[in-house]
């Protein structure tokens, strides 16, 4: 055919006819390359190398073969050269499937990986156990709907040799590198003053009564006892009273009801676990259920489930879903919280 353009005119001859039906069929049954058919199975396949990315989307046809219908790669950033491996890998798989979104969008699909670990990470089973650049990753494809599984690296040949030998980064494409990650340090002391833990005691009903009974005596049991005050009665004899503070040895200071919370949100502010929490209220506080009170304002902190890795994960609120065939046979509601100062049972909506 390209006889045709060596000369100043155009001239279409009988072998320029055959050698184009003859590219057009090697096209059509090319064993390396395949159209695109949404009924079959997709699988995508992904593979990192320390500079580069590889990825191939592939389609299993009626008699069993995998056919390749599009190859991709391309070579990491300075930046990106510098993520884990983990981080790398999981970056291929996303990477691939939102290149090939035109395809893989509406449709269920198999995402292929040598790295056994994102088969948890990158699924459901990983929300809450991932860093927080993964888990950013893994919410960016819950539009899409994907079982992801591992392929040993022996048997990943062809998405190892691109990521291998990747295309050159495009000086053009939009910068994907990770925004920079601060921290907010709030210049306000938190801290409880001296004139206000005063004033709370000397306005807290349970200590007025906790005083009198203290200047007037304890029984020797506590049936006789107002209700307010029988959980001081173990420790009676550790109680003292200087002006309106009540003290439990020589030091730990009874605290008013009206600063209970006010006081373990503080000494849950770096979100320690429950155990640091009561030890650095210990060292200077006491009050009746003070443990349980640590333990139950820990349990509801969303800052501490989210991050805590020994707590049971449960699958993402948002899952993709089969499109309907039809308008009004799905109904979607939505969640509204959580409310950080509402009770326990109101928490969302």
């Amino acid at each position: 055919m390209r006889e045709c353009l060596r000369n100043d005119t155009f001239h279409w001859t009988e072998a320029a006819q055959l050698s184009f039906e003859k590219v057009k069929s090697g096209i059509v049954n090319s064993a390396a390359l395949t159209v695109f058919d949404p009924s079959l199975p997709t699988i995508v396949s992904t593979d990192a190398s320390d500079y580069g990315l590889g990825a191939v989307l592939t389609q299993v046809h009626l008699d069993g073969i995998e056919k390749t219908v599009a190859f991709a790669s391309r070579t990491l950033s300075t930046a990106e050269r510098k993520y884990s491996v983990v981080e790398k890998e999981a970056l291929a798989c996303v990477w691939a499937v939102e290149k090939w979104r035109t395809f893989l969008w509406g449709t269920r699909f198999t995402l292929r990986t040598d790295h056994q670990a994102l088969t948890t990470l990158l699924s459901t089973k990983g929300l809450g156990r991932a860093g927080m650049r993964i888990a950013r990753w893994s919410a960016r494809l819950l539009c899409f709907s994907y079982d992801v599984i591992y392929r040993a690296g022996v048997h990943n040949h062809t998405a190892d040799g691109l990521s291998r030998l990747p295309l050159p980064l495009d000086a053009k494409a939009e910068d994907i590198t990770e925004p920079d990650m601060v921290a907010l340090l709030e210049t306000d002391l938190r801290a409880l003053s001296v004139s206000d833990f005063d004033a709370a005691s000397g306005a807290c009903p349970e200590l007025d009564a906790l005083r009198a009974q203290i200047k007037g005596g304890w029984p020797k049991t506590a049936k006789s006892l107002p209700p307010v005050v029988k959980a001081y009665f173990a420790v009676r004899d550790e109680l003292s009273v200087q002006d309106v503070k009540v003290f439990r040895g020589p030091h730990r200071l009874i605290v008013p009801v009206a600063l209970r919370y006010q006081l373990v949100t503080l000494a849950h502010e770096t979100h320690q676990g429950v155990v640091r929490t009561k030890q650095r209220l210990r060292d200077l506080y006491w009050w009746p259920g003070m443990d349980s009170c640590v333990e139950d304002f820990i349990s509801t902190c969303t800052t501490c489930r989210s991050h805590d890795k020994t707590a049971r994960t449960y699958p993402a609120p948002l899952q993709p879903v089969p499109l309907p065939d039809g308008p009004w046979q799905k109904v979607g509601i939505d969640v509204v919280g959580p409310f950080e100062m509402a009770t326990w049972d109101c928490r969302y909506a």
